[in-house]
């Protein structure tokens, strides 16, 4: 093996370790996406699934206003609802057999309290009576004037038995996103320290071609004594 080779079996690791540091940074960084699933979603994109240990729906919440160039009246939202106002909120049903149990369907306002304690019921917004929905959409509406958390709970049966006939869907209206924390001051440094050492072993290269290509001190080669015949 050339020392070439092995400098630059040295090199190459570090270099690809910090350019995945630079964009793991930058993507953790990156501001949110508004066509994330759990803020907002248009046309046939959509993916908002909820589910427990036996129903699984899709949820859809949505507000009257176009969104930029659609062409429904409407803007769809999954978990995360900006504003207030009026809000129609459907699940469809992914189990047909399901589409032959009644469902009933209640808006609440919830306070989520502190810490993991369970969130606490304050107020029902709109009630639904059990109802068989043979075409597997469910749906209800109701006027959210307050910002907060709120949840649309699905109860499965005329008499649900157990906690897992009732299927709860959390969703807020209102609240600002988490802010994420800002990585740009670290991913630019880590992207500036692999440009760095990328020079560097773009330099060592070129200085040991020459180093290695250059004739020995003394005035070229010596070609040896040719031997007379004896």
């Amino acid at each position: 093996m050339t020392h070439r080779s092995a400098f630059f079996r040295r090199i190459v690791p570090a270099l690809i370790g910090l350019a995945l540091t630079a964009g793991a940074a930058f993507g953790a960084g990156a501001p949110r996406d508004t066509s994330n699933g759990r803020q907002m979603y248009q046309g046939a994109a959509m993916n908002c699934l909820v589910a427990n240990d036996f129903y699984a729906v899709h949820f859809t919440a949505m507000q009257e206003g176009r969104y930029e160039n659609e062409r429904h009246e409407f803007t769809k939202y999954c978990q995360e609802i900006p504003g207030t106002g009026k809000t129609y909120l459907s699940i469809d049903l992914l189990d047909r057999d399901v589409r032959n149990t009644p469902i009933a369907l209640r808006v609440i306002e919830e306070d989520l309290g502190a810490g993991s304690q369970l969130p606490k019921e304050k107020r029902t917004l709109a009630e639904v009576p059990p109802k068989i929905y043979k075409n597997g959409t469910v749906e209800t509406y109701t006027n959210i004037t307050e910002p907060g958390h709120y949840a649309l709970i699905a109860v499965f049966g005329d008499e649900a038995v157990t906690e897992d006939d009732r299927l709860r869907i959390p969703f807020s209206v209102g609240v600002p996103s988490p802010v994420q924390p800002n990585r740009w001051p670290g991913a630019l440094a880590a992207l500036i320290g692999a440009l760095v050492l990328a020079t560097l072993c773009y330099v060592a290269y070129r200085n040991l071609g020459l180093r290695r290509a250059a004739p020995p001190l003394g005035g070229g080669t010596e070609k040896a004594p040719r031997r007379s015949p004896v």
